[in-house]
């Protein structure tokens, strides 16, 4: 039986995962990992030898892509490993991440995450959104005990997730939820800085900025479900003040930073200009509900050179050739 079960869908064929399957073939326990590739269809071939050094391998017809998040779930739900964890495909993992999250597990806690490094480090609008997704848990980052943990990038207990049933897709939508139940239920989350992935950033403004708002617009939505009329009143009131909020903590983790203080002041207009589209988003799912904003994201999750600027395109190249 594998160890740890690797969740990575694709939007089209295996040329789009080829970078993020090379990353994942030279991890110290690739020979205990399950490769499971969700596909939109079952006419995706698989070239033997990308995938020979993999305990094994399942490709899963998760159907036409809408959401990630179905994605994912399809995913979960046939994985063989106890533990699964979830992939991009501009996400690439150093060697030792998945020994270090099967540490982690290991050690007790039923979800594990690990640091982010910059994939595309030049563009200050690449940095201005992973500050954004991910200032929390950026490579330096101590290891311990959290309440939230990375996005598209965590590892689970598989039988802690398939026991929400058929809440699961609805909830991996927005992973906050997901995890903020399950520390309430008394289960422990780590994040475990061995193990390092170097993720990839939106880095043209147009589209990060329709990103962003309709990030904040589907987290707004899924996080008030259930909720009372006067607590959606009370987060609608307070809403504006979000982007500034969040914009302290980040200003605040920088100043502290030895590894990230050279961002000040160069990252803060177009960080400013993210917030406000991300607050905004925030505004009308409180006000109006998701709406068609997972599907929005589902779109924009996969061929992330799409959404980068020529330099980074051309580095991407450079660096992965015909992996981009």
């Amino acid at each position: 039986r594998p160890s740890l079960s690797v969740i990575l869908p694709t939007s089209d064929d295996f040329s789009t995962i080829r970078a993020t399957v090379r990353a994942l073939s030279r991890q110290t326990i690739c020979d205990r990992l399950e490769l499971v590739i969700v596909a939109p269809s079952d006419d995706v071939k698989i070239p033997a030898g990308e995938v020979a050094s993999f305990g094994s391998v399942r490709l899963v017809n998760g159907g036409p892509l809408r959401t990630s998040n179905l994605a994912r779930a399809a995913g979960i739900r046939v994985a063989s490993a106890p533990i699964v964890v979830l992939a991009e495909d501009h996400s690439f993992p150093d060697p030792g991440w998945a020994d270090a999250l099967v540490a982690a597990h290991a050690g007790g806690c039923a979800v594990s995450g690990p640091v982010l490094g910059n994939a595309n480090p030049k563009s200050m609008v690449s940095w201005a959104n992973l500050l954004l997704d991910y200032y929390p848990w950026l490579e330096g980052t101590p290891r311990g005990e959290m309440r939230d943990l990375p996005g598209h990038n965590s590892a689970y207990n598989r039988d802690l997730l398939l026991a929400y049933g058929d809440r699961l897709e609805e909830l991996l939508e927005v992973e906050a939820v997901i995890q903020r139940d399950i520390v309430g239920r008394g289960y422990k989350m780590i994040l475990e800085p061995a193990a390092r992935t170097r993720h990839l950033n939106f880095s043209r403004v147009d589209s990060s900025i329709g990103m962003r708002f309709n990030a904040g617009r589907s987290f707004a939505g899924h996080r008030k479900i259930g909720w009372s009329r006067s607590k959606r009143a009370a987060f609608v009131a307070g809403a504006p003040l979000i982007p500034f909020v969040r914009f302290v903590r980040i200003l605040g983790m920088l100043r502290r930073s030895e590894r990230y203080s050279w961002l000040i002041p160069r990252v803060l207009p177009m960080l400013c200009v993210a917030l406000l589209a991300d607050g905004f988003g925030e505004l009308v799912g409180y006000l109006t509900g998701f709406g068609d904003a997972p599907i929005y994201l589902g779109l924009v999750e996969f061929n992330r050179t799409r959404y980068m600027n020529a330099s980074d395109r051309a580095e991407y190249q450079a660096t992965f050739g015909d992996n981009a």
